[in-house]
């Protein structure tokens, strides 16, 4: 590895973790940014913005952030969501296939190919605006084991399930701060993409932490999985995590953590953002469903 790669990935890790001490990201605010592009697609405004450090996609206006990435060292994630949901290939490590529902702007997908080059990952994406803008803006590329679908997820999910296909890894990144789209938090969504799982299958999805819709969403898991687990962290957001077969005692999780961490490096992981904890089981809210389904009505409270 050259010494300026050496260089830049260091001081990457030491902006990282000032970040994760200060409990804030600070730099990636983008609301601070000078817009570097914006493009109105069929579905939403995107926006890019540059600070000093960082660069951001945001959707429909300042202030929400879909994908950053560190302008002096752009191979390590800078969003801690887009770190935790890296819990998933704790939950498991042995994940040959993966599925990502919502590109932004690719870092998730990126990260993962460049921890582990044999990984085969499908990612699927509604709005092929956002995919362009990925690749122009945020160094997203595609290979022989790296491909992209242009179409609704849960649309994707059916037709990959119909094809008998299975991934060991199924990561939900699909919402935003300003709008949700229903059909993808309800258990009739869940249940699909359970039925996507391999044997030891797992899924981590990108939910929100606080507010009235959080509750449902966690009821909603729990009505499809009796093992749910989650992946605290800032910024509003925490990864539920849950398996098809169930989790991982708390023991091994610790211990694949351990073997990971030294590629997890690589990226800007620092194992102990990957903590997850059981989550407790809710009462008194009903699962979001096809037919129930307030998810931005409840939002918006």
């Amino acid at each position: 590895m050259r010494a300026s790669l050496v260089a830049g990935i260091a001081a990457g890790l030491v902006a990282l973790l000032s970040l994760a001490t200060s409990g804030c990201a600070r730099d990636a605010d983008p609301n601070r940014g000078d817009i570097v592009h914006r493009q109105k697609s069929m579905y939403r405004d995107i926006i890019v913005l540059d600070t000093d450090t960082h660069r951001c996609m945001s959707f429909a206006r300042r202030g929400g952030m879909q994908s950053c990435i560190l302008k002096d060292a752009p191979n390590l994630l800078a969003i801690p969501y887009t770190r935790a949901v890296f819990a998933g290939l704790v939950a498991n490590p042995d994940a040959r296939r993966v599925l990502v529902i919502g590109l932004g702007g690719g870092v998730i997908s990126t990260a993962m190919r460049r921890m582990d080059p044999s990984i085969r990952i499908d990612v699927v994406e509604l709005d092929p605006a956002v995919v362009e803008v990925a690749k122009t803006y945020f160094g997203y590329r595609e290979d022989a084991r790296l491909k992209t679908y242009i179409g609704d997820g849960r649309v994707f999910v059916r037709r990959q399930a119909r094809a008998g296909i299975r991934y060991d890894l199924v990561v939900i990144d699909a919402y935003e701060r300003v709008y949700v789209p229903e059909h993808l938090m309800s258990r009739e969504f869940i249940e699909e993409v359970k039925s996507l799982l391999a044997p030891g299958g797992v899924v981590a999805s990108n939910t929100f932490a606080r507010g009235p819709l959080a509750p449902y969403e966690a009821a909603t898991y729990q009505s499809v999985f009796a093992d749910t687990r989650v992946v605290d962290m800032s910024m509003g957001n925490r990864i539920i995590l849950a398996g098809r077969d169930g989790l991982p005692p708390a023991t091994t999780i610790r211990d694949s953590a351990g073997k990971l961490e030294g590629r997890f490096h690589e990226i800007g992981i620092f194992v102990r953002e990957l903590e997850s904890h059981p989550q407790p089981k809710i009462e008194g809210y009903r699962p979001l469903t096809d037919q129930y389904a307030p998810a931005n009505l409840l939002f918006g409270e």
